[in-house]
């Protein structure tokens, strides 16, 4: 078929980027169909899509909002209390068998960040793996000040680790 004998129908119409009008373009959004040029694509990987269509989601269990905070917060004082106040009673009474008081800390690392994962309906980000870690941290010093006793290279060694088992339950 000849090209001059083409109706008017027949000649493809050039499509223009929905946020460039003056740039030509053969590509669309596989989702919404609009006209975008090679600056304005987004390659998904279910095809090309637009700046508004190809928006990275955050996972929800990623998003912690402020009241998921708060919980998180209010849980990990509590938890700081109270493992600040059992870290001293043990210490008071296993005191003679070495490591066992260091051991505490890992419990309470543990104990500490399952209750805030729990709190915030198992919600993970830095912000919460901080509220866990320093609240491990708050649990041994309150339970210094309560019963102070001696905590060597070891006991760090152990505190270190329980802040660690804290900050992977919600990070």
């Amino acid at each position: 078929m000849d090209p001059s004998s083409r109706t008017e129908q027949e000649i493809p119409q050039a499509l223009h980027c929905h946020w460039h009008p003056q740039v030509e373009t053969g590509l669309s959004c596989s989702r919404c169909g609009k006209s975008v040029c090679t600056q304005c694509m987004v390659q998904a990987n279910v095809g090309i899509r637009c700046k508004e269509c190809g928006k990275a989601v955050r996972m929800p269990t990623f998003d912690v909002t402020p009241a998921y905070y708060a919980r998180a917060v209010g849980v990990g004082l509590a938890g700081a209390v109270g493992g600040g106040v059992l870290w001293s009673v043990f210490n008071l009474f296993f005191r003679g068998i070495p490591f066992l008081p260091s051991l505490v800390a890992m419990g309470i690392g543990y104990a500490v960040g399952e209750l805030i994962s729990l709190a915030v309906n198992r919600k993970r980000g830095t912000g919460l793996a901080w509220i866990a870690g320093c609240s491990v941290a708050a649990a041994f010093l309150i339970s210094w000040q309560i019963l102070p006793f001696s905590f060597g290279l070891i006991g760090l060694l152990f505190l270190g680790i329980g802040v660690y088992m804290a900050v992977q339950r919600v990070r």
